[in-house]
Protein backbone atom coordinates (compact mmCIF):
# COMPACT_ATOMS: atom_id res chain seq x y z
CA UNK A 1 0.00 0.00 0.00
CA UNK A 2 1.29 3.48 -0.86
CA UNK A 3 0.86 6.74 0.97
CA UNK A 4 -2.75 7.48 1.75
CA UNK A 5 -4.18 10.96 1.86
CA UNK A 6 -6.57 12.92 4.02
CA UNK A 7 -8.43 15.46 1.90
CA UNK A 8 -9.47 18.41 4.04
CA UNK A 9 -12.60 19.60 2.29
CA UNK A 10 -14.39 22.95 2.31
CA UNK A 11 -17.57 22.09 4.16
CA UNK A 12 -18.91 23.61 7.32
CA UNK A 13 -18.72 21.14 10.17
CA UNK A 14 -19.91 20.99 13.78
CA UNK A 15 -21.15 23.99 15.66
CA UNK A 16 -19.08 25.94 18.12
CA UNK A 17 -21.58 26.34 20.93
CA UNK A 18 -20.60 25.38 24.45
CA UNK A 19 -22.51 22.09 24.37
CA UNK A 20 -21.03 20.87 21.09
CA UNK A 21 -17.42 21.58 22.02
CA UNK A 22 -17.88 21.19 25.77
CA UNK A 23 -19.00 17.62 26.40
CA UNK A 24 -17.24 16.15 23.38
CA UNK A 25 -14.04 17.95 24.29
CA UNK A 26 -14.19 16.79 27.90
CA UNK A 27 -14.88 13.23 26.82
CA UNK A 28 -12.06 13.07 24.26
CA UNK A 29 -9.65 14.62 26.76
CA UNK A 30 -10.44 11.93 29.32
CA UNK A 31 -10.30 9.12 26.77
CA UNK A 32 -7.02 10.45 25.40
CA UNK A 33 -5.48 10.68 28.85
CA UNK A 34 -6.61 7.15 29.68
CA UNK A 35 -5.29 5.79 26.37
CA UNK A 36 -1.90 7.40 26.98
CA UNK A 37 -1.50 5.26 30.10
CA UNK A 38 -1.58 2.09 27.99
CA UNK A 39 1.60 1.36 26.01
CA UNK A 40 1.05 1.50 22.25
CA UNK A 41 -2.44 3.05 22.52
CA UNK A 42 -3.44 6.54 21.39
CA UNK A 43 -6.66 8.51 20.89
CA UNK A 44 -7.08 11.98 19.40
CA UNK A 45 -10.11 13.95 18.23
CA UNK A 46 -9.31 16.99 16.12
CA UNK A 47 -11.39 19.86 14.81
CA UNK A 48 -10.30 20.85 11.30
CA UNK A 49 -10.21 24.61 10.76
CA UNK A 50 -9.98 26.83 7.70
CA UNK A 51 -8.67 30.38 8.06
CA UNK A 52 -9.27 32.81 5.19
CA UNK A 53 -6.29 35.07 4.48
CA UNK A 54 -8.65 37.98 3.81
CA UNK A 55 -9.72 37.94 7.48
CA UNK A 56 -6.22 37.99 8.95
CA UNK A 57 -5.11 41.15 10.79
CA UNK A 58 -2.73 43.85 9.63
CA UNK A 59 0.75 43.95 11.17
CA UNK A 60 0.62 45.69 14.57
CA UNK A 61 2.80 48.79 14.89
CA UNK A 62 6.21 48.03 16.40
CA UNK A 63 6.03 44.30 15.63
CA UNK A 64 7.32 42.19 12.74
CA UNK A 65 6.83 38.66 11.43
CA UNK A 66 8.13 36.65 8.52
CA UNK A 67 9.94 33.49 7.42
CA UNK A 68 13.07 32.47 9.33
CA UNK A 69 15.44 29.54 9.05
CA UNK A 70 14.58 26.57 11.30
CA UNK A 71 18.07 26.81 12.79
CA UNK A 72 17.18 30.18 14.35
CA UNK A 73 14.50 28.49 16.43
CA UNK A 74 16.66 25.83 18.07
CA UNK A 75 16.43 26.13 21.85
CA UNK A 76 14.04 29.09 21.60
CA UNK A 77 10.66 27.37 21.15
CA UNK A 78 8.87 24.43 22.75
CA UNK A 79 9.64 22.01 19.90
CA UNK A 80 12.42 19.45 20.41
CA UNK A 81 15.35 19.48 17.95
CA UNK A 82 14.09 16.33 16.25
CA UNK A 83 10.67 17.93 15.73
CA UNK A 84 12.26 21.01 14.16
CA UNK A 85 14.36 18.75 11.91
CA UNK A 86 11.28 16.73 10.93
CA UNK A 87 9.32 19.85 9.99
CA UNK A 88 12.28 21.17 8.01
CA UNK A 89 12.53 17.87 6.13
CA UNK A 90 8.80 18.11 5.36
CA UNK A 91 9.40 21.49 3.73
CA UNK A 92 7.49 23.53 6.30
CA UNK A 93 8.32 27.24 6.50
CA UNK A 94 8.51 28.74 10.01
CA UNK A 95 6.94 32.19 10.34
CA UNK A 96 8.31 33.94 13.42
CA UNK A 97 6.74 36.91 15.23
CA UNK A 98 9.25 39.28 16.81
CA UNK A 99 9.46 42.56 18.65
CA UNK A 100 12.97 43.91 18.73
CA UNK A 101 15.22 41.02 19.70
CA UNK A 102 12.41 39.04 21.35
CA UNK A 103 10.92 35.98 19.67
CA UNK A 104 7.19 36.06 20.41
CA UNK A 105 5.91 33.00 18.58
CA UNK A 106 6.06 30.81 15.52
CA UNK A 107 3.74 28.95 13.16
CA UNK A 108 4.80 26.50 10.44
CA UNK A 109 3.24 26.60 6.98
CA UNK A 110 3.40 24.48 3.84
CA UNK A 111 1.55 24.60 0.55
CA UNK A 112 2.08 20.84 0.16
CA UNK A 113 0.50 17.85 1.94
CA UNK A 114 1.84 17.33 5.45
CA UNK A 115 2.64 13.98 7.04
CA UNK A 116 1.51 14.37 10.64
CA UNK A 117 4.03 13.49 13.35
CA UNK A 118 1.49 12.90 16.14
CA UNK A 119 -0.79 10.45 14.33
CA UNK A 120 -0.27 8.51 11.09
CA UNK A 121 -2.07 10.95 8.81
CA UNK A 122 -1.19 12.89 5.70
CA UNK A 123 -3.18 16.12 5.64
CA UNK A 124 -4.02 17.56 2.22
CA UNK A 125 -5.25 21.18 2.47
CA UNK A 126 -8.06 22.50 0.25
CA UNK A 127 -7.09 23.93 -3.16
CA UNK A 128 -5.58 27.38 -2.78
CA UNK A 129 -4.76 26.82 0.89
CA UNK A 130 -1.72 25.97 2.98
CA UNK A 131 -1.53 23.67 5.97
CA UNK A 132 -0.38 25.25 9.25
CA UNK A 133 0.88 23.44 12.32
CA UNK A 134 3.08 23.83 15.38
CA UNK A 135 1.72 27.22 16.45
CA UNK A 136 3.52 28.40 19.58
CA UNK A 137 3.36 31.66 21.53
CA UNK A 138 5.93 32.40 24.23
CA UNK A 139 3.97 32.30 27.52
CA UNK A 140 5.55 35.62 28.51
CA UNK A 141 3.93 37.32 25.52
CA UNK A 142 0.49 35.73 25.41
CA UNK A 143 -1.17 38.91 26.69
CA UNK A 144 0.46 41.04 23.96
CA UNK A 145 -0.14 41.42 20.21
CA UNK A 146 1.95 38.31 19.54
CA UNK A 147 -0.92 36.21 18.13
CA UNK A 148 -2.07 39.00 15.82
CA UNK A 149 1.52 39.61 14.72
CA UNK A 150 2.05 35.96 13.93
CA UNK A 151 -1.06 35.75 11.78
CA UNK A 152 -0.30 39.04 10.08
CA UNK A 153 3.03 37.51 9.03
CA UNK A 154 1.30 34.30 7.96
CA UNK A 155 -1.09 36.38 5.86
CA UNK A 156 1.81 38.06 4.08
CA UNK A 157 3.39 34.67 3.36
CA UNK A 158 0.10 33.28 2.04
CA UNK A 159 -0.33 36.30 -0.23
CA UNK A 160 3.20 35.85 -1.54
CA UNK A 161 2.39 32.23 -2.40
CA UNK A 162 -0.88 33.18 -4.09
CA UNK A 163 -2.89 31.27 -1.48
CA UNK A 164 -6.32 32.21 -0.13
CA UNK A 165 -5.94 30.79 3.39
CA UNK A 166 -4.72 27.92 5.51
CA UNK A 167 -6.15 24.84 7.20
CA UNK A 168 -5.11 23.21 10.46
CA UNK A 169 -6.19 20.83 13.19
CA UNK A 170 -6.71 21.56 16.88
CA UNK A 171 -7.51 19.08 19.64
CA UNK A 172 -11.22 19.51 20.31
CA UNK A 173 -10.71 20.00 24.06
CA UNK A 174 -8.17 22.80 23.56
CA UNK A 175 -10.55 25.72 23.92
CA UNK A 176 -7.65 28.06 24.78
CA UNK A 177 -6.16 27.53 21.31
CA UNK A 178 -9.49 27.33 19.50
CA UNK A 179 -10.97 30.60 20.80
CA UNK A 180 -8.46 33.03 19.23
CA UNK A 181 -8.74 31.25 15.87
CA UNK A 182 -12.50 31.66 15.93
CA UNK A 183 -12.10 35.34 16.79
CA UNK A 184 -10.07 35.70 13.58
CA UNK A 185 -13.00 34.23 11.67
CA UNK A 186 -11.75 30.66 11.28
CA UNK A 187 -14.37 28.15 10.14
CA UNK A 188 -14.69 24.63 11.54
CA UNK A 189 -14.85 22.26 8.57
CA UNK A 190 -15.41 19.04 10.51
CA UNK A 191 -13.72 16.62 12.86
CA UNK A 192 -11.35 13.66 12.66
CA UNK A 193 -10.80 10.98 15.30
CA UNK A 194 -7.66 8.84 15.19
CA UNK A 195 -7.32 5.91 17.59
CA UNK A 196 -4.58 3.33 17.47
CA UNK A 197 -3.26 0.16 19.03
CA UNK A 198 0.32 -0.50 18.02
CA UNK A 199 0.61 -0.45 14.21
CA UNK A 200 -3.17 -0.48 13.68
CA UNK A 201 -5.04 2.81 13.50
CA UNK A 202 -8.71 3.60 12.98
CA UNK A 203 -9.76 7.04 11.77
CA UNK A 204 -13.30 8.38 11.67
CA UNK A 205 -14.46 11.69 10.30
CA UNK A 206 -17.52 13.92 10.43
CA UNK A 207 -19.48 11.63 8.10
CA UNK A 208 -18.97 8.69 10.51
CA UNK A 209 -17.07 6.51 8.03
CA UNK A 210 -13.78 4.98 9.08
CA UNK A 211 -10.51 3.68 7.68
CA UNK A 212 -8.44 0.88 9.21
CA UNK A 213 -4.72 0.83 8.46
CA UNK A 214 -1.70 -1.24 9.46
CA UNK A 215 0.70 0.98 7.54
CA UNK A 216 2.45 4.23 8.37
CA UNK A 217 -0.35 6.40 7.02
CA UNK A 218 -4.13 6.37 6.98
CA UNK A 219 -6.80 7.66 4.63
CA UNK A 220 -9.76 9.76 5.70
CA UNK A 221 -12.24 10.74 3.00
CA UNK A 222 -13.06 14.34 2.28
CA UNK A 223 -14.77 16.02 5.21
Amino acid sequence: MGTRLINVGKRKGPGVDGGELGWKGRLSYRVGRAAALIPGVHYHRYLILSQAAARLPAMPRGYSAGPVTPERLAGRIDAAPEVISYRKAQGLVPIAAERGDSLLGVVWLTAAPFDEDEVRVRWVPPPGHAWDTGLWIDPRHRMTRAFATLWAGAGLWLAGQGLRGSASRIADYNRTSLAPHLRLGAEILGSVVAAGLGPVQIATKSADRFTLSRRATIEVAKL
